[in-house]
């Protein structure tokens, strides 16, 4: 398949296909997947993705602009350097909006977007941005955070278990009811102006 011929597509599944530093405007999809799909440096502009699966697909660098994204999930993709920000949120987010696991998300930004209950799991998420974003309830278990921003992010029941490399502020973020493992969970204590001593 070599180009999207319909405004909208329904349960289908779309494998091997080549999309990358093209173009795709107003389409929508519902329910669909994705397989071994390359959209590396695609500009995605005001489509629609409800219900649909990621697997195994490249979207490096990946335009969003106008695009809606609900209950979309990434598996084994590599999403690195997309600016979610441009994408089209509804005011009050639900929960499941946005699933990655297993995937590559580095440097990418999530800056003052509500995504509660998101999921990135045991992901590499180096140089992320979620500067004053809402992830209540978000699981970052197994992710690599080394050198991702955070700055009154609300982080509210957000499980870190098995996370690594986050450098966290306890007092310009909101960690209540937060998860976090030892020894990654020292790092909370860094800026607080107290000596940690190793016995």
């Amino acid at each position: 398949m070599t180009a999207f011929t319909e405004d909208e597509y329904y349960n289908e599944t779309f494998s091997d296909l080549e999309w990358a530093n093209e173009e795709l405007s107003s389409v929508r999809f519902y329910d669909c997947t994705f397989r071994n799909c390359d959209f590396s440096e695609a500009a995605l502009k005001a489509c629609k993705f409800s219900g649909c699966a990621f697997e195994s697909c490249n979207l490096n660098f990946i335009k969003v602009t106008d695009s809606e994204f609900a209950d979309v999930s990434f598996v084994k993709c590599k999403v690195v350097g997309v600016n979610w920000t441009e994408a089209d949120w509804p005011r009050t987010a639900g929960k499941r909006m946005l699933r990655f696991d297993s995937c590559a998300i580095s440097h990418s930004t999530f800056i003052g977007l509500k995504l509660p209950g998101c999921a990135i799991v045991d992901c590499l998420a180096k140089d992320a941005d979620f500067r004053e974003a809402e992830l209540d309830g978000t699981s970052f278990a197994g992710t690599d955070l080394t050198e991702s921003l955070f700055g009154d992010t609300s982080l509210i029941g957000a499980d870190f278990s098995r996370a690594t490399g986050y450098a966290i502020n306890p007092i310009q973020n909101h960690i209540r009811n937060a998860k976090f493992s030892l020894p990654e969970a020292t790092s909370l204590l860094y800026n607080m102006d107290i000596e940690i001593v190793d016995d």
